[in-house]
């Protein structure tokens, strides 16, 4: 049964300091400013790219926080039932990721802006793989830790990792760049 006094009590810490961690994100990607503005198809990819892993990130969250709590899943990083579903999520992030570079790497040598489309297929690519990887390893974690001191996954697992999930995708995106395009 839901208590909003449960609800309350475990969400708001966390969503404070999300809070504080999503101006941390903000401060990152206004430090970029160059890079963006030199780049304007990065402006479009963020945002993308941020949704994305926190998607795949919230999917495995489910599977996993349900597997959990009805037993189909031990909450153990050797679990077959585990494993399975984090290579699920690998998968589909390799081909979301890929499918998002070879369009948005079409659209940019149509309109001719950004990287070279080799390179932009590399950070896209690249940066997906550091995003679901990191997103994997934030969500069994959390998950791992709120299952063990019984705390309720939808007040702390999803809050969590979707802020983390932003600020992984900003660095990521920006570090590919600076490893493809500036160094």
């Amino acid at each position: 049964m839901y208590k909003w006094k449960r609800i309350f009590k475990e969400s708001v810490g966390v969503l404070i300091l999300m809070a504080f961690i999503g101006i941390i994100g903000g401060q990152v990607l206004h430090s970029i400013e160059e890079v963006l503005l030199q780049f304007p198809i990065f402006l479009f990819l963020v945002p993308l790219m941020n949704g994305l892993g926190g998607n795949l990130g919230c999917i495995l969250a489910s599977r996993v926080s349900s597997g959990f709590h009805s037993g189909y899943i031990e909450p153990d990083i050797l679990d077959r039932e585990l494993n399975d579903n984090m290579f699920v999520t690998l998968i589909m992030g390799v081909i979301m990721y890929t499918s998002i570079a070879l369009s948005v790497a079409a659209t940019s040598s149509i309109l001719s802006f950004g990287p070279t489309v080799i390179n932009l297929i590399i950070i896209i690519i690249g940066s997906g793989l550091i995003i679901t990887i990191g997103t994997m390893i934030i969500t069994i974690s959390i998950s791992l830790i709120s299952y063990k001191k019984r705390l309720d996954p939808d007040n702390i697992v999803i809050p969590i990792l979707t802020t983390l999930a932003d600020l992984l995708s900003i660095i990521s995106i920006f570090f590919m760049v600076w490893l493809v395009v500036i160094i």
